[in-house]
């Protein structure tokens, strides 16, 4: 056997290993997910990429052509109560829910049905198909399109019955793995907003022993010149938790006693609450 060939043959040989999804991060087609507190580990088919969006119980897909979601929805029903659940409206949120064309249908493995996605702006159906997967622990599979084809309806099955399970348990954590609280120590970061006449500038400073400062200024320029100007600072308090690898919190509570929680996330820049900031150097406190 020829060296080349050897290689080649371990290649498709050793496994995949899978990635343990972080939240917030876009994961591609091909990619292997493994979530350890579920116990459960599926593949993003090729075509689509998705992510679970943090706070949220659904792990989410679009495909590449824009005009189909996904999504999967892990939860805590039994078989019964998915096919009872399955026959009726299904809300989404407060003005959307999915109303069945026909009662659902039970397959070896799963059950499934055809819905018409009632409250959207745009005319959408769906299609279901779920499953217990272990006691305590179910999986309902949503895709919602123009119009549901052969292939939409392959994905969906293929995504809730080929996933993988294993023993619940908490996600290995690198110890040597940097905090939010140390990340966000001696930081100065700053927001800019300019557009129509219009700027605005925020800015926070974190020190070291707890404390922090914040300044906002406003403004707008007419034909009459400056206007509309708006000044604040505030101080007070700020506490970090979670690992910069993953969303964070920030909790700041301000010297009058308000209090304010902001989502942290760095993928390569730094982001509150979803909206950039930038870092520079902080000359007010260490």
């Amino acid at each position: 056997m020829s060296k080349r060939l050897l290689i080649i043959l371990l290649m498709f040989a050793l496994p995949t290993l899978a990635v343990e999804v972080q939240p917030g991060r876009i994961y591609t087609g091909g990619t292997v997910i493994q979530s350890s507190p579920l116990g459960v580990t599926f593949t993003i088919p090729n075509g689509w990429r998705g992510g679970w969006p943090a706070g949220s119980s659904a792990f989410v897909l679009d495909n590449d052509a824009g005009d189909a979601t996904i999504m999967m929805v892990f939860d805590q029903f039994t078989g019964p109560q998915i096919a009872s659940m399955m026959a009726q409206n299904i809300p989404l949120d407060d003005s959307i829910y999915l109303m069945p064309d026909s009662a659902p249908s039970r397959k070896p493995a799963h059950f499934e049905n055809h819905y018409q996605v009632m409250g959207s702006a745009m005319q959408l159906n769906a299609f279901i198909a779920a499953k217990q997967l272990r006691e305590g622990l179910s999986l309902a599979t949503i895709i919602m399109t123009a119009k549901i084809t052969d292939p939409h309806q392959s994905v969906v099955v293929e995504l809730t019955n080929g996933m993988a399970l294993s023993e619940p348990q908490a996600p290995k954590t690198d110890t040597n793995e940097e905090s939010w609280q140390e990340y966000m120590k001696g930081r100065y970061i700053a927001r800019y907003y300019t557009g129509s006449g219009y700027r605005e500038k925020q800015e926070l400073w974190f020190c070291s022993d707890g404390n922090f400062a914040s300044s906002f200024n406003s403004g707008g320029f007419s034909m009459d010149g400056f206007s509309g100007a708006a000044n604040d600072s505030n101080h007070g308090t700020w506490q970090a938790s979670g690992s910069v690898s993953q969303s964070g919190t920030l909790h700041l509570t301000y010297a009058n006693g308000n209090q304010n929680t902001i989502q942290l996330q760095l993928q390569d820049k730094l982001y509150l609450d979803g909206v950039q900031w930038l870092r520079g150097d902080n000359e007010r406190c260490h």
